[in-house]
């Protein structure tokens, strides 16, 4: 596995097509680690957040955040993810024990996700009103119901790969990550379909990954018709998590001094839990009372 997850963005010399591609193996199997995800719950989330980063790279126009929900009618319940523009990421699935496999004993994605449903994607600047998009699921398989939501929404002829491939018993994350491909305004028709026939044959990412290419190859393998021109290539992607103490504590204060007065005469304390990375938070009885016994 490379040292540190990175994103690798081109586009081609003719102005037709540009590309994005990322390596999330590391941080995948950090959120594996961190959630105790099934094999399952482990491909959905990773090929979620491979898709919630190509995304954040391709939507935004400035610093943000963007979130990316899966809601389907499977097992595995809600699928967020939120990335952002620096490269960090978090996410969480709903039902992170859920196991769906096929009669070839491979998982079974998109019943475990659900063909009924909806995909949202929430993009936020911190400097006006978040744009919202949603749009139904088609496939439950993620990156078509994302590629649907780029058509739905965009108008434009886009392509995603995305894949997660583990360690069969252990189920620790060897390879992840995703590609895209989108279609500019200088695309002619010819392009397109040279296009469409190259990715019709194109191994899945996971395998393209564990043929050992970097991300540059895979890119100019997807455009092979095409010379490509490597514009950024960025390292250090990685699940972050904002939640602390701090911020926690400041959560507690917000509910009011008589709640807090109850889970002092209850509990004598409050412990949570943060839904991203897992990460718990404990605040004794000595804290709550300083909290109670604080100004306003």
């Amino acid at each position: 596995m490379p040292e540190s997850d990175y994103l690798v963005k081109a586009v081609s010399k003719n102005g037709a097509f540009r590309s994005i591609a990322v390596s999330t193996s590391n941080l995948t199997e950090e959120a594996r680690q961190r959630h105790n995800l099934s094999h399952t719950a482990t491909v959905a989330l990773g090929r979620t957040l491979a898709c919630g980063i190509l995304l954040c790279n391709t939507l935004r126009k400035q610093k943000g955040h963007l979130t990316l929900k899966i809601k389907g009618n499977g097992p595995l319940g809600t699928i967020l993810c939120d990335a952002s523009s620096e490269g960090t990421i978090r996410g969480y699935v709903e039902n992170p024990q859920i196991e769906c496999f096929d009669n070839k004993g491979l998982v079974d994605i998109d019943k475990a996700v659900g063909k009924t449903g909806y995909i949202h994607v929430i993009y936020d600047t911190g400097k006006s009103i978040p744009y919202q998009g949603s749009v139904e699921l088609i496939s439950g398989e993620i990156a078509k119901d994302v590629v649907n939501y780029l058509a739905t929404s965009e108008q434009i002829p886009s392509y995603i790969s995305c894949g997660v491939y583990l360690e069969p018993t252990s189920g620790k994350v060897m390879q992840a990550g995703g590609i895209f491909i989108q279609a500019l305004p200088g695309a002619k028709e010819d392009d397109l379909k040279i296009v469409e026939e190259t990715i019709s044959k194109l191994d899945p990412f996971s395998i393209l990954l564990r043929s050992g290419l970097n991300l540059e190859q895979i890119i100019k393998k997807a455009l092979a018709d095409f010379k490509v021109d490597i514009l950024t290539e960025y390292e250090g992607l990685c699940f972050h998590c904002g939640c602390s103490q701090g911020r926690f504590e400041s959560a507690i204060a917000s509910i009011g001094k008589s709640e807090i007065k109850k889970i002092i005469e209850t509990t004598g304390y409050v412990e949570g839990r943060c839904q991203f990375c897992n990460n718990v938070y404990l605040v004794k009885k000595e804290e709550l009372e300083r909290l109670l016994n604080s100004p306003q």
